[in-house]
Parts: C-alpha cells; structure tokens; sequence
C-alpha cells in the first residue's frame, strides 16, 4: 500500500497515576473512525460554513469532489476533518471564506469575483489588475491584512496614484483551491506585522486532479466568452499532470488567461447619474469650437465651492449622463489584460515511523494590463457649431486611449517545506521561502506638466527569503484537559530596488542636463532591505467540552535600512537671529570702518550669523539629505478568544480580543517628488500603528431541520476595529524647514485620532439534496474617521519673522498646529464602508450531478465624509453655488459626498457533471447589464457589463 492510502497513525498515550498526561479512549475512537475511513473521510473538500468550523457533509454539491479508491465518506458527528490526517486546529469566531466549490462554480478570471462574495471582505483594486489588495473588516494596503500564498505571505509595497492598491498578491484563480479568512486573533509568525487579520490562499494539489482509484493523470479546465456577450473574454484555460507511487507525489501545472477590452454595463438611469456619482472624475472632450465649454461642465452639486476641486461633488448633466451611456455601447480601451502562469508541487514521503515528508511548491506568473485609468467621453460635436450654437451628429464614444499606466508584472514564489510528527510534543515543521514581484510601470508625462508627452517610467523588484520554523505540541492538564501549543519562529530579509523617472525627476534632470542648473535630484522612492524576527506561541484547548479558548501572542523585531534616499528638508538647526549684510555694514560704519575692509568685515560676520543656525553650513535654506537611514522597531501581538456551546442547542457564543502593530513601510516614510502630477514630501518620522480589535459573535448549527438531510448554518458576527497612529496622506512642515507662517507641504503622516471600522457579518447556509441557499451581508456601522496630524512630524521646525533692528528670526514651534483636514486622497480615506451582500440559490436534482442557480449581488451607495474646515476653506470663496443642493455648512463639520449609487447586479448559472470525468457549464454574469465603478484619486475603475462565459473540466 502506497503512503496515501495508509491510515493515520495513532499517537501513543502515557497512562500513569498523577501524570497530566492522560489516554483518552474518546481520541482513540476516533482515530480508529479515520483509519477505516481511509483517505475519503480526510480529502473532501470542506463546506465554507458560518458556524466557524469547516465541516464534512454528503450533501449534492459536495458530491462533485473526487474520493480516493476503495472507500466510501464517512460522516462523523461533530468532528472537523479539512483533507489532511493531521489533527486541525480549533478556531473560534467567524472564518467564512472560499471553498473549492465556490471557486468551480464561479469560474473567475478575477479574485473579485469570488472575494466580494466572501462576508467582511472586499479588494482594493482596479478590476484589470490580476494582482490584489484584500480588504478585511474595512482594513486594507500596506500590508495591514496579512496576505499568503501556501502559507507564504506576499505583500507588494510600491506607490500607486489609487492608494488603495499597495499592498498586492498576485493569485492565479485557475490554480486556486480555496481561500481562508482570518478576521482576527491570528498570532502565527505569517500574520506579525500586520492588523491582525490574515488571508490565505490555497492551490490545487494532487488529490484535486485525479480520478478517483487513479495514481496518474491530469485535468483540463478551459472557459470562453462566447456569443455577442463574450464581452473580450478569450479562450484561456489551463492544463494539469500528476502522479504518484509509494513515496513520491508530483504535479504540474499551467493556465493561459487573456480578455480584450470590455464593455462596461449601461443599465443606470439619468438620475443616479445626475445625483449619485463623483462626475469630477469623467471628461468629456470634443473636437469643434474650443470655446464650446458647457460639454464639460457640471451638472447638479450636493456640494460647490469655488476654487476647491474636493469640494466639487457634482453629478453629470443630463446631456453628459446619455453620452456616457453610448460610450458604454463600446469597449472600454485599457481594460485588456493577459497572464501566464506555471507550478510545480513535488511531495516525497520518507514512510517511516515520524510521516515525515518534504514538500518543494514552485508557482511563476507574469501578466500585462494597465491601471489607474482616467476614461473619457469623446462628443461628436458638428464642426459648424459655435459657442452659443452647437450641436451634435451622432452618438459619443470612449476618447480615444485612456490616459493609463502601462504594467507589466512577474512573480515568483518558491517553498520547501518538511515536517515530522516524532510524539505529542515534538512536531516541527521547517520551511525555506522565496518570493518576489517585479512590477514595471510605464506612462506618458501629462499634456499639462514640465513632463509633458515625455516617457515616464516607476520599476519596482520587491522580493524576499526566509525560513520558518514551528512546532505544535498536544498535551493535557487536570485544570483545563487536552490542549494544543503552537510555536513558531520566523526569519525573513527582504529587499526593495527602484529604478524611476517620474516627473520631478525628468525636470530636475531636465534643469541639470539641459540648462545647467546645480540642482540635486532627488529620489522619489529610494531602494530598502528589510529584516524581521518573529516569535510567535499560541495555545488552544481541544477537549470535547463546552467551553473552548484561545489565547497568543507574537513579537517581531524590524530593521528597515533605506538604502540610498535623496530628500529635501530644512537647513536650520536651532532657534536665533540671522543679520544680514546691510545690518552688519551699518554696525562695523559705526565702529569706523569703511571701504574693502567694511565689506569683508560685513560679509563674514553674515556668513558667522547664519552659520551658526544652520545644520549644513553650505547650504542655504534648504537641504539636501542623503545617505543610508536607519530604523527599527519592536513590534507585539496579542489574542485572547473564548467560545461557549450550550449542550444540544447548535449554538456557539464567542468572543475575541486582538492586539497588533504594523511598521511602517520604506515608500510611506522616504517618498519624495511629483508622481502623476501630485507632489509628496519625505516623513522619516512615521510610529508603527496599533490596532486593537474586537470579535463578538453566535453561530447556530442546525441538522434534520426540515428534512432528515438538511442543515441549516447561520452566523452573525460584531466587528471594532481601533487603529492608532493609521498613517494617511496629510499636511507638513519637514524637519529644520524655516516655515514661513502659510503652506504645508504633503506626506504620510500618522493620524492623532483613532481611526475605527467597525459592522456585523452576518452568515447563512440552507442544504439539502435537492437544493441549497447561501447569503452573506456585511453592514459596516458608520463611524467618521477624522484626520488630525501635528504639523512638524520631526518636532523641530521653525517659524520665521523680522526682529525690530531688522534680522530674521527663527523661532522654534516645536511639533507645530495640530491639523485637521481632508486627505489628498479623501475618497479613500473618507470611505463611508458601503453595504455589501451576496445571495446564492441552486437547484441539485439528479444526485447533485446538475446545478442550475443564481447569485445576486448587492452594493450600497459609495460615499465619503469630507472634512470641511470653514477656517481653511473661507480662503477660497466657498458659499452656495447655483445649483447646489446642499447648503455649506456654517461650521466645521463632516459634510457627504456621493460616489456611486447603490448596484444590484444578477448572474445566472449552470453547471453539469456527465461523469468522473466530465464536466461543463454556464455562466451568464450581470445579466441585466448594471453599470458599476468605484472612484479612483482622477478616474473611475468600471466593472464588465452583462459576461457570458462557457466552462469544461475534463479528467483523465
């Protein structure tokens, strides 16, 4: 007998009188249940349920999954078992997430398909991006959520314009098995270093792809659009091989992805075009009279203000509301994307007493696609027409080519991985890690800049190696019974290189080279390496009682050196007086000097006055820093969970509390320069942010409760999330700068309020033979975030004034104002969480072989609160506005700005199983063609309008 099919084996128990360790006939039972259950019992694949547990069932939509030969599944009561012989994990609280079965029925050909289904959660990023940026509980971008790939995490760290984009893992969603959402509570060495909740991504393994009864063969999956709603969608598939004898396991694997432009949906009416969206963010160009304006003008406001663009949320007049509608009859030009990817997963068994196995996971991508679009409409306005006499001849149309950054991106993530079960305390694993992205942007220098139509480029390779090291211990107490100890130690070194021209940079190198200016130019995003140390422990009880706890903590240790930063701060070192020369001639004439000697005399003492200020003596002002920064943080973690499940109800309360810091990231502390026409500033001065969550929640388990073969889960799940220091883009005076009473410049900044997201989930699964029924809602409980920062980050900056026997003084101010304002990406920052929900309904007849359903998908309006500060925005002539329906308020107050209306979109689908070996189906996405975006920093991301793919699955 092979290695797979062997039984679990059972782990020896010490009986002796006073010893803790104690033999539990109840534990042996069950591992004899495992045994004869063979393989089948251990490799179903587990139903995503809201109860908290993955748990078996042998209802019609699991029956697809392939057992292994020679046994039939075998259902045990109130045992979790998720495909493998190793003894899982209690978990408490809620960990819905993605199950295989909800990843074959979607067919995806983006993670926001399936991730948006998936309570809590949401991704932020544009849809033709084949990377992501996962959302938890309203918690997104530089790795505040904890993202891995087989246990590996990958968190991309580079500047985009849409803030929300930083922090990506690249997923293929033709190799992916299932994904696994930890809300909070997570202290393993993978989630150190973030906010707590964790996303983990699994691949297809050996078992996914064979027949059953089989050692060798393979799958095909392939999928095109087809029809005249094909909507781009090409043929794209992928291609499966493995096999397996007594001790080795092999399997590769390959997938081709590709899509044209999309037509994005048209079905919205006038009025939420009119009064629900950001129109700021869409032009509308023409090619007659360029003094024809009122094709770009706007149309109703909730709020207008003169001179203040964020201010400016107006809606699109009726005119522009058809035009985009009949732009929408067009595919959207920069929607394109195309990825290939491969992997390998090679597993030997030494077959011993220990099952010790090594396990070598390779998986390579790269993909091209564009973000950061800013569509246009093109009006096709009569070449005749005059300003106060036009007209137009047709229909309009996409602008020609976007506006776009033009990417292409490789990844790489390598893993081995051995582990060895020697007793009940004794079960390490080792694991040897690389992983890297190299991302490579390109655009065109904005028609309005110094930069204009020049070649602009942002190269980022962000990689790093580790090693983990862990051990699971199983033991037992007289005080709380059997229990579980994780350890786990982690070493990462990881490393950034840049190699940029964007547009401060080509118009300092422009100054230099071109008019011979002695200019510095800086760096906008300087090269890093990063190490962590990271210990976590973490313990859990696993008795079969009532009450279950958990309860952990972690420490990471980082060093961040910033490699080579070329920055801009103030050159004055300490308070004083500087006299200029015509101060110090007047003095020397009065002590008698004149002529040659007056003039050195003056001009030394000037030189001697600013001097003594000054941090850099040859410099003026303004410095220029350079050379490697240092910086290090000690990093904690802590969880404490509690679940109780009242005998013979179904139901389980629990309870969580978390605690976690995140550092700062190299590009949020040392950015520096003009990037797509906004200017950011360096902040070396950046704290850690602390987050402090809480979970409260109920699950309910119900069997037999209509039909002897139903169940019923449900799930509701309360969410506070308190960040502290939440590092945004705000405004600042840097260090030593002699600040001259008006201005800021802009950077990251660490916000002094707590910044908190917070709602319920809520969870629920019907299913029996002949149907089933799953909804998820997630309701964020609105809480307005406002964003104050000190002025002076750094503490030492100084104000400058004239003294009354005329020198210049430079008064130290210390950390300055405490500021309080609108983001420059106030859309992001300001997000008023929209609801978000999904319900899923299928019919199973004919044993499950056939699934006939449908989903919809529902999306609350998309909104922001805007800080408005009658102080600062008195400046700018703001009032009411013809036109506006909302009234500036009198006071300094969070005012609403709509971006989006509420969607509610339908998809229908069907999908049938022939045999073992085949199966096809359906999908038919938006059916009533719903338009949908959501707001970029200047643009709108659009989603595809009404999709019809077909998909084949062939085993062999």
């Amino acid at each position: 007998m092979g290695r797979r099919n062997q039984p679990q084996k059972v782990r020896s128990e010490r009986v002796s009188n006073g010893d803790a360790m104690r033999f539990r006939p109840k534990r042996l039972c069950l591992a004899m249940a495992l045994a004869l259950g063979s393989q089948a019992a251990l490799a179903q694949t587990a139903l995503p349920s809201s109860s908290g547990l993955a748990t078996t069932t042998s209802t019609s939509e699991e029956n697809s999954s392939h057992e292994n030969p020679g046994s039939a599944a075998i259902t045990l009561d109130t045992v979790t078992v998720t495909g493998t012989a190793e003894e899982q994990e209690k978990k408490i609280g809620n960990t819905t997430g993605a199950s295989k079965e909800d990843v074959e029925r979607r067919g995806a050909s983006h993670m926001s398909d399936l991730i948006d289904q998936i309570s809590g959660t949401s991704v932020n990023s544009l849809y033709a991006r084949p990377e992501i940026s996962v959302g938890v509980q309203g918690i997104a971008g530089h790795g505040r959520v904890s993202q891995s790939l087989e246990g590996i995490n990958q968190n991309f760290h580079a500047f985009t314009r849409d803030i929300g984009q930083t922090g990506s893992i690249f997923i293929d969603p033709q190799f992916l098995k299932s994904v696994d959402v930890t809300r909070a509570g997570s202290t393993g060495t993978g989630a150190l270093g973030s906010l707590g909740a964790s996303v983990n991504f699994q691949y297809l393994d050996l078992e996914d792809i064979l027949l059953p009864g089989k050692d060798f063969g393979g799958m095909v999956r392939g999928s095109t659009g087809f029809s005249k709603y094909g909507n781009g969608q090409k043929p794209s598939g992928s291609f499966f091989l493995g096999g397996r004898n007594e001790r080795w396991e092999a399997m590769v694997g390959a997938s081709h992805s590709k899509n044209d432009f999309y037509k994005i949906g048209d079905n919205i009416s006038n009025d939420e075009l009119m009064h629900g969206i950001h129109g700021r963010n869409l032009w509308f160009y023409h090619g007659a009279d360029s003094s024809i304006h009122d094709i770009n003008q706007h149309g109703p406001c909730r709020y207008h203000a003169n001179g203040y663009v964020g201010m400016s949320n107006c809606g699109l007049t009726t005119d522009q509301a058809k035009w985009l509608k009949q732009a929408a009859k067009n595919p959207l030009k920069g929607t394109q994307k195309e990825t290939d990817s491969q992997m390998l997963r090679l597993r030997h068994y030494f077959n011993d007493d220990h099952d010790q196995s090594l396990e070598l996971f390779v998986f390579s991508s790269k993909a091209k696609y564009e973000t950061d679009q800013q569509p246009s409409i093109r009006v096709p306005v009569n070449e005749n027409s005059t300003k106060d006499n036009w007209w137009v001849d047709g229909e309009a149309s996409w602008h020609d080519y976007p506006w776009s950054v033009r990417t292409q991106l490789r990844n790489q993530v390598a893993s081995l991985k051995w582990k060895g079960s020697f007793s009940e305390i004794f079960n390490p694993e080792v694991q040897i890690f690389h992983e890297r992205q190299d991302r490579k942007q390109n655009w065109t220098g904005a028609s309005d800049g110094f930069s204009a139509n020049q070649p602009l480029h942002y190269f980022t390779d962000v990689g790093s190696t580790g090693i983990k090291l862990s051990n699971t211990s199983r033991l037992e107490s007289e005080v709380i019974g059997p229990f579980r100890l994780d350890a786990g130690l982690e070493f990462r070194q990881a490393r950034k290189k840049v190699d940029s021209e964007t547009e401060s940079e080509y118009y300092e190198r422009y100054l230099l080279e071109t008019k011979g200016r002695d200019v510095d130019i800086m760096r906008f995003d300087p090269d890093s390496r990063t190490d962590t140390l990271g210990l976590a422990l973490s313990l859990s009880t696993e008795g079969p009682g009532p009450w279950q706890a958990s309860a952990g903590i972690g420490f990471q240790r980082v060093w961040l050196d910033v490699l080579n930063p070329v920055f801009t701060e103030g050159n004055i070192g300490q308070e004083g007086v500087v006299y200029g020369t015509s101060y110090w001639r007047k003095y020397y004439r009065g002590l008698g000097y004149s002529g040659n000697e007056l003039k050195e005399l003056a001009a030394a003492a000037t030189a001697e006055s600013g001097a003594k200020i000054k941090t850099d003596p040859q410099y003026g002002n303004l410095r220029t820093v350079r050379g490697r920064r240092d910086h290090q943080w000690n990093l904690k973690s802590a969880n404490v969970g509690v679940s109780y499940s009242p005998p013979g109800t179904g139901l389980t309360f629990y309870t969580q509390a978390g605690y976690s810091e995140r550092a700062p990231t190299s590009n949020e502390m040392y950015m520096h320069g003009e990037l797509n026409r906004a200017d950011f500033y360096a902040n070396p001065y950046l704290e850690p942010e602390k987050n402090l969550s809480l979970q409260l929640g109920m699950n309910y388990k119900k069997e037999g409760w209509i039909a002897t073969s139903d169940r019923l889960d449900v799930g509701v799940n309360f969410y506070r999330n308190r960040i502290r220091n939440y590092i945004t883009w705000g405004p600042m005076v840097a260090e030593g700068y002699p600040w001259p009473g008006i201005g800021n410049d802009q950077a990251s900044v660490n916000n002094l309020n707590p910044f908190v997201r917070q709602g319920v989930e809520l969870n629920l699964a019907y299913r029996q033979p002949l149907f089933y029924v799953r909804t998820n809602l997630t309701l964020p409980i609105r809480h307005d975030n406002k964003l104050c920062s000190w002025q002076v980050p750094s503490g030492r900056a100084y104000q400058t004034g004239t003294t009354s026997d005329g020198g210049n003084s430079y008064t130290d101010i210390g950390k300055g104002e405490r500021l309080c304002y609108s983001s420059w990406n106030w859309m992001e920052a300001g997000t008023i969480e929209p609801i978000r929900g999904s319900l899923t309904a299928a019919l199973t007849p004919m044993q499950g072989r056939l699934e006939l359903g449908g989903t919809m998908h529902y999306r609350g309006r998309q909104r922001a609160a805007y800080w408005y500060d009658r102080d600062v925005q008195n400046n700018y002539h703001l009032g009411t506005q013809a036109g506006q329906t909302q009234p500036i308020p009198s006071q300094s107050q969070f005012i609403e700005t709509y971006l989006w209306p509420k969607v509610i979109k339908f998809d229908l689908f069907v999908n049938y199983q022939f045999n073992d070996q085949l199966r096809a189906g359906i999908y038919l996405a938006n059916v009533t063609n719903k338009m949908e975006a959501t707001p970029t920093a200047w643009g709108y991301n659009f989603y595809p309008g009404r999709t019809l793919t077909a998909n084949l699955e062939y085993r062999f």
